[in-house]
């Protein structure tokens, strides 16, 4: 079925945001049937939603009355209470970024789940909401360029490929390539780790520590490791940009270029073209893996030999 979706960035001051409040009814006047309202509103529903007494309740009623016009369910936020910090100490936690949906939309996507993320190149979590999960497939072998660049590259694959021998000249090219992406995927791990996975404990820790933040104070060595994981995190992530960029196979743009999204985009796009769903056999349809391997391995076989 299909469904809009609004997001929103909320104004500042009061003038701006009674507009951006009436903004949003006509835009929902223009959307008939299922309907997800989202993002960083800049307003607060409930009392509840800052962790002061700072509150500008004219606008808290104006925003309810909003989302009771419009007959919004809002969808719950597991785990958190505040999605926006000040950064400084003792911190100003606020929940300002909701996602808000028309009934029928969530008769839909009943079994949803949102969830924040580690804030951890703003000021903001960002939130995730996950409405069908999909299984990942093991991941293939990927030859990274920027591995030319660091130390130990050229020996690994030189003792790699000279420690196979085999008198089929065919079957030794196959060996040796097997264990040299074996050799290199263990020397990559060894020598800069898995980038997602440093990624997503940094991700973790700082999502700790935003939610700690909620109910105490950080120490001092907890506010230093906070800000030292932020900072990581943007190297990391653009090492992950550099990689996203050789994956989508785009070799006219330079660094800096374009930001990762697009990148991912790109790649996404090359999934979704090289991933095969079905074959046809004989006049029939094969969608299991198996049977597609098997049928594949038949052809090549009676092929070739």
């Amino acid at each position: 079925m299909p469904w809009w979706m609004s997001v929103v960035y909320g104004p500042q001051e009061d003038e701006e945001k009674i507009a951006f409040l009436q903004e949003i009814r006509d835009i929902r006047a223009d959307c008939p049937g299922p309907w997800m309202l989202c993002g960083d509103f800049n307003l607060i529903l409930r009392d509840e939603d800052k962790n002061n007494g700072n509150l500008n309740r004219r606008m808290m009623g104006r925003f309810r009355r909003l989302v009771n016009d419009l007959a919004l369910k809002e969808v719950y936020l597991n785990g958190r209470r505040f999605t926006w910090s000040n950064e400084q100490t003792p911190p100003t936690l606020v929940h300002l970024d909701r996602v808000f949906c028309t009934v029928d939309w969530e008769d839909a996507h009943g079994d949803c789940h949102l969830r924040c993320l580690a804030s951890v190149v703003s000021d903001h979590c960002p939130l995730l909401l996950d409405c069908a999960p999909t299984h990942v497939a093991h991941r293939r072998f990927h030859f990274e360029d920027f591995w030319l660049r660091l130390d130990g590259f050229h020996d690994t694959v030189a003792a790699a490929w000279g420690s196979v021998l085999d008198p089929d000249p065919f079957r030794r090219l196959m060996l040796r390539l097997q264990s040299t992406a074996r050799a290199l995927t263990s020397w990559s791990a060894k020598s800069k780790g898995c980038i997602r996975d440093k990624m997503a404990i940094s991700r973790e820790l700082i999502s700790r520590f935003d939610k700690t933040q909620e109910d105490r104070t950080l120490s001092p060595p907890e506010g230093w490791l906070r800000k030292q994981l932020k900072i990581s995190y943007l190297g990391l992530a653009s090492l992950e940009r550099t990689i996203a960029r050789q994956r989508a196979r785009i070799t006219t743009l330079k660094d800096a270029d374009a930001n990762t999204a697009f990148f991912h985009r790109q790649c996404s796009f090359r999934r979704q073209k090289n991933h095969i769903f079905s074959l046809v056999v004989e006049g029939q349809v094969i969608t299991d893996q198996e049977g597609m391997a098997q049928a594949a391995f038949t052809y090549f076989d009676d092929l070739l030999g």
